[in-house]
């Protein structure tokens, strides 16, 4: 299968422990969490645009990542042509890399040239958003702020156990999760005992966003049909939302191959559970179908996807 479908040559890293590796662990923390986010913010974007589609062409920048998601997708069937798979997956995960400092530093009128938004229309009052690790949706907290929506980001704690040996990467994921903060309005609320203070957040008119393909153990996953067989998605934000007897809307980003434009798109779900869970899952189907690569999951596949038969 290698050979058919070669992977990034960045898969293969020094040893483990040696100075080389310390070295180039380093030199990994600082182009991807301080030299991408400097030149994606610092440049007018479409000059931006282009230096980044330049440097997805190599395997500098999220080279390990993204080979280890490129063997699921060629091995499952979804990556027929594997080196501009890699390159539109390592594109996708530097924009998204970018985006936290480009939100910190333009204005409402930077996002209205590039943030093109579809979909249903917002109610008024607080809401669940739903999503997906998918595309590149940092700019949807700031268009749900500026209509009205302040938003709480549900994440995993920030810790170093995600990653040891690593602080400058530490560093900067805590350093996104401020701007996650001030671009949504709202605390973060992290997992763990986060039921209460989202129906807390809610009650106060604060509205909740949070992800569905979560392949972490949650205390309530249910299977789906996805992808050719079953998946088992987390349904506790839909649980809330029954329960708070408030609107469930769905968000899908893409990024626009031709100029980088972030493409928003809002769906209103069903109230009911279970049609609502069914919907996302066939939402994530359809994005993962028309652009496999944009899915930041794929090395994550056997967590949460089981019995899947060719397709």
């Amino acid at each position: 299968m290698r050979d058919a479908h070669p992977v990034d040559k960045a898969a293969v890293i020094p040893r483990p422990g040696s100075i080389g590796a310390r070295s180039k662990a380093w030199q990994r923390q600082f182009a991807e969490c301080v030299i991408l986010p400097f030149l994606g913010a610092s440049l007018p974007w479409p000059l931006a645009w282009r230096i980044l589609q330049w440097l997805a062409n190599g395997s500098r920048f999220f080279g390990v990542e993204t080979a280890r998601a490129q063997l699921v997708a060629v091995r499952e069937g979804f990556a027929g042509d594997a080196d501009a798979w890699a390159t539109w997956h390592r594109l996708t995960r530097i924009v998204d890399q970018v985006d936290p400092a480009l939100s910190w530093l333009r204005s409402d009128r930077w996002m209205d040239r590039h943030l093109i938004v579809d979909g249903d229309p917002l109610p008024a009052g607080p809401c669940i958003f739903v999503g997906f690790h998918y595309g590149t949706g940092f700019w949807s907290l700031r268009h749900l702020k500026r209509n009205g929506h302040r938003v709480s980001f549900i994440s995993a704690p920030v810790d170093a156990n995600q990653c040891p040996g690593r602080p400058l990467r530490l560093a900067f994921m805590r350093w996104r999760m401020k701007r996650v903060e001030e671009a949504g309005g709202a605390p973060v609320i992290y997992v763990g005992g986060g039921r209460n203070r989202i129906q807390t957040a809610l009650r106060e008119g604060i509205s909740v966003l949070g992800m569905v393909d979560v392949p972490q153990p949650s205390t309530s996953r249910v299977a789906v049909e996805f992808l050719g067989g079953k998946a088992w998605f987390p349904d506790g934000l839909l649980r809330v939302a029954v329960s708070e007897n408030v609107p469930l809307f769905a968000y899908l980003a893409r990024l626009d191959p031709q100029t980088g434009a972030r493409q928003l798109q809002l769906t209103r779900l069903p109230a009911k559970r279970e049609q609502a869970l069914r919907a996302l899952a066939a939402m994530l189907e359809s994005a993962v179908r028309n652009e496999s690569a944009a899915w930041h999951l794929w090395a994550d596949w056997p967590l949460f996807v089981k019995g899947r038969s060719a397709h």
